[in-house]
């Protein structure tokens, strides 16, 4: 089995899918749009890597060279990983008998009356689509994308990647030791609702004198700035903006939230809390009541309702056997649902039964071209 990968870069858990895969006798060639330190987790299992920009979604360059390099390797699997790579292995492939695989982590954003959508994941070049989440899933099959394309596979982690401890103190971020600290880490876009998460804390700082809001991460909504300048008591307050350590910083928290008003699919943000043992609060949004097992492996309110935010975190701050149960279960949520070993495995599957079954999309016919 010979497979190309093609991103713009990658995160962890797919440098280490890439490994496992490695291990599994599959050979492996990346592409990557962009270095960045987890391309030496490849290098360090002999993974070959190539610097391979792209300018556009349609680099003509760009196809000429992935073809080369496709019939050069004889490879039998195409794995894309950004938009500009999918479209380019769309159109540059035509006419090679391989199938062509992609991920999709978010709902939303495709319509069958966008053009970049046909590029991308409604092309009928692409043969299977790894979903992150049911709720992904789900959202493809209600836009009309044949089922048999579609299957969940959830990115897999591995709690021993977490165990560094952080690089600063509560105090050096100007929170006290002894404070009851809820964290979001985030670009904080007005999707991310991080405003609902600010009101709900205001309304806590009279009744619960140690709650302590910790932001990690840039601010990028007009509404969150304006909720910040008039918090009502700005003491009780830490913003740190983007911190490149953003992992290693959940545990000083004592809950991490997620508010979250639509198209939400596995926040990397709680997934990595999960599994340090930080409780977590999402909303019911997206990939996210998967995450925390519908409120069994952690907290789940309503989006945009900052009343039920705030009775959720007032809960946790004044039951502490809740607490650390709900930190516990979530951390076992990790290594028993979402653990690398298992996407490793089933990653292997999918790929093992395209290649064998020979199943490419024939574009000549797909796309009427004669």
């Amino acid at each position: 089995m010979r497979i190309l990968v093609i991103a713009k870069a990658l995160d962890r858990p797919e440098a280490h899918i890439l490994v496992g895969l490695k291990n599994r006798g599959v050979t492996v060639k990346v592409l990557l749009q962009e270095e960045n330190a987890h391309a030496q987790i490849l290098r360090d299992s002999n993974i070959p890597i190539l610097c391979f920009p792209l300018s556009s979604r349609l680099d003509i360059k760009g196809m000429l060279a992935l073809r080369r390099i496709v019939k050069s390797e004889q490879i039998d699997l195409v794995y894309a990983l950004s938009n500009a790579a999918l479209s380019c292995a769309n159109f540059g492939l035509i006419g090679l008998d391989l199938s062509i695989v992609t991920y999709r982590g978010t709902v939303g954003h495709l319509s069958w009356f966008d053009p970049s959508s046909w590029l991308t994941f409604l092309n009928p070049r692409v043969r299977k689509i790894l979903c992150v989440s049911k709720a992904v899933e789900s959202y493809l099959q209600d836009l009309g994308v044949s089922q048999d394309k579609l299957v969940t596979v959830y990115k897999g982690h591995d709690v021993a990647w977490y165990t560094a401890p952080p690089t600063v103190t509560r105090s050096e971020l100007g929170v006290p030791n002894d404070a009851f600290v809820v964290g979001c880490t985030a670009v904080m876009r007005a999707v991310k609702g991080v405003d609902i998460l600010i009101q709900a804390s205001a309304t806590l700082i009279t009744e619960l004198p140690k709650l302590h809001l910790l932001l990690i991460g840039p601010v990028k909504d007009q509404q969150v700035e304006q909720l910040l300048e008039s918090f009502p008591d700005k003491s009780r307050l830490s913003l740190t903006g983007f911190r490149s350590d953003a992992t290693r910083l959940a545990t000083l928290c004592d809950v991490v939230v997620m508010a979250s008003k639509s198209r939400e699919g596995f926040p990397k943000s709680v997934i990595e809390a999960m599994a340090q043992g930080v409780p977590a609060i999402v909303t019911a949004v997206g990939g996210m009541p998967e995450l925390v097992d519908n409120g069994a492996a952690g907290l789940m309110v309503e989006p945009s309702n900052a009343n039920e935010l705030a009775a959720a975190i007032r809960y946790l701050a004044n039951d502490s056997n809740e607490l650390r149960r709900l930190g516990a279960a979530g951390r076992a949520r990790i290594v028993e649902v979402f653990n690398i070993e298992s996407t490793v495995s089933r990653m292997f599957e999918i790929f093992e039964e395209l290649i064998q079954k020979n199943c490419s999309h024939t574009p000549l016919k797909s796309l009427n071209i004669k």
